[in-house]
């Protein structure tokens, strides 16, 4: 009697320890539910140009830069909360005679334009590094963040609205809006580096990008001053457009001009 009492004892034990793990495991998985769920509500517009903003005048464009070494998806300083300090460090250290074929796959010490978007995002969503990332081929980004059924995807649309990603072939960027006259306003990473730029010469696009370049990163401005794209990035361009149920203020945001985001961004510095 006293041995089965004995390996009943044991077995319950073991009954107690498998059920606590059970528990422990159940409280592990809650937790981390719940925060990728808040990190999800968390996210809006304005907290998406903001962070956008961040790099800006501070970060080289690297070919390769934010990738991982296979060139397979984000690398390490894509999955970083944060600016990474080496940015600024290798930026500093450039003249205006930048060349960014001089420098390709220094990964650490830039971003190339999916890298930096795949940073952008990974910034809003994420709070904690090494995690997986959101790089992905530049032409491919649209449709990579509308599979997530994060928003939409449009060809071509008629306007731009703050806060779309727009992926054209070889490149991708982030619209902060359209101004009165047409000329729409957009952050990207293209060489030398990260910086505002505009489409349309002498319009209200090229002077709210110039101001804003001169006003908050004058050194760059000095260097780097030219501030307008080519009308070719508003042709042949897939858009993705984020929706309310991941951007709470999406309707908001996305009803604004490119002047009043500017004026608003220019209020948070």
């Amino acid at each position: 009697m006293r041995i089965r009492e004995a390996y009943a004892i044991k077995d319950r034990i073991k009954l107690i320890i498998f059920l606590l793990f059970i528990l422990i495991w159940m409280i592990f998985l809650a937790v981390n539910i719940s925060d990728n769920t808040q990190e999800m509500k968390q996210a809006t517009i304005e907290r998406l140009l903001k962070t956008a903003m961040e790099p800006v005048g501070s970060t080289m464009y690297i070919w390769g830069g934010g990738w991982n070494g296979e060139d397979s998806g984000a690398g390490s300083t894509a999955t970083q909360i944060g600016l990474s300090p080496s940015w600024e460090a290798f930026a500093n250290q450039q003249d205006e005679n930048y060349d960014f074929r001089d420098h390709r796959f220094e990964r650490e010490m830039g971003l190339d334009c999916s890298g930096y978007v795949g940073w952008v995002i990974y910034n809003i969503f994420e709070t904690a590094s090494g995690r997986p990332g959101y790089v992905t081929t530049s032409t491919d980004m649209a449709e990579s963040l509308a599979k997530r059924g994060w928003g939409e995807v449009m060809r071509n649309p008629k306007e731009f609205l703050p806060g779309d990603i727009v992926s054209m072939e070889g490149h991708v960027w982030i619209c902060l809006g359209t101004c009165e006259d047409g000329s729409v306003i957009l952050v990207h990473s293209s060489p030398p580096g990260v910086s505002v730029s505009a489409t349309k010469q002498e319009s209200i696009a090229v002077r709210y990008a110039t101001e804003y370049m001169k006003n908050y990163h004058n050194q760059w401005q000095e260097k780097y001053p030219n501030r307008c794209v080519p009308l070719s990035y508003l042709e042949n361009v897939s858009v993705f457009r984020w929706n309310s149920k991941v951007m709470k203020d999406a309707k908001e945001f996305q009803e604004k001009s490119g002047e009043e985001i500017m004026i608003l961004l220019s209020s948070g510095m």
